[in-house]
Order: C-alpha cells, then structure tokens, then sequence
C-alpha cells in the first residue's frame, strides 16, 4: 500500500526525532523558567505524556523493528537530569546555576555573581546528558 500526503514525504520517525529534540532545546533554552515548580510539574506532565506516546506508538505499522527510536523520551530526561543537577548545584554551591555561553559573563544574565566551572559543568550536562543516554541506549540495542 502506497502512502499519501504528508507521510509519504516525511517518515514518521524523523518527525519523532524533530519533536523530541526541538522540546529538549526549548525546555534548555529557557531553563530559567523551569525554577518556578508549577512551570516544572506542567513541563514534566506533558514530556511525560511525549514518553508515553512513544512508548504507545513503538507498535504502529509505520516503525520497522530497526527504527523504532525513542527521541520523545529526551524532554523527560531533560526535566528528570535539570531537577538532579540543580539540586546538587544548589547543595554544593549554594546559589542558582546559570547556564553559561562561550566568554559571557553573569553580568550579562542579569545575575550579580562570578561565573565559575560549576556554572560550565551544569551547561554541559543539562544539554548533552539525555542525548548520551538516548544514543548509548540505541546503540546497545536496549530500546529496539
């Protein structure tokens, strides 16, 4: 059976994979935002809600057994390693962290404090963490 329309330009997992990473670069985006819990519980409904679909729709026709990715599963992930780190940046530290971008200074974020390698390390986790998973767990085979 032929498809038409739209899914016969896109394929179903490539609109997955854009779902998925676009929401992770958001809710990483505007991380700030996520400080306030009821912002926090809402993101975390809906990226729950993202997962299940994923979870839901691994039996559809449209997946073969070999393409069968779970990129819906990042925004969860993201929330769930946001709320980890940001508890242990705030024990070890003391302060809110600030994501940091290449030679800026917190000055330019609005935050009167120096940045420092915790500042850098909660950047760099937040953002690349749930993509490791996600590619790590692919690759071994674990969600296919």
């Amino acid at each position: 059976m032929r498809k038409t329309g739209w899914c016969a330009v896109v394929d179903v997992k490539y609109i997955m994979f854009f779902l998925g990473s676009a929401s992770h670069i958001i809710l990483w985006l505007f991380y700030k935002s996520l400080r306030k819990r009821k912002v926090y519980l809402v993101s975390f409904l809906i990226a729950s809600l993202l997962a299940l679909y994923a979870i839901l729709h691994t039996d559809s026709p449209e997946l073969k057994s070999t393409e069968k990715d779970y990129w819906l599963f990042l925004p969860i992930l993201f929330l769930a390693n946001f709320g980890l780190l940001r508890t242990l940046f705030l024990i070890i530290f003391g302060n809110e962290p600030l994501m940091t971008g290449y030679r800026q200074s917190s000055w330019e974020q609005g935050e009167y404090r120096r940045l420092h390698f915790g500042d850098a390390f909660f950047t760099i986790l937040a953002l690349v963490v749930p993509w490791l998973i996600i590619i790590s767990l692919s690759y071994l085979k674990i969600l296919n």
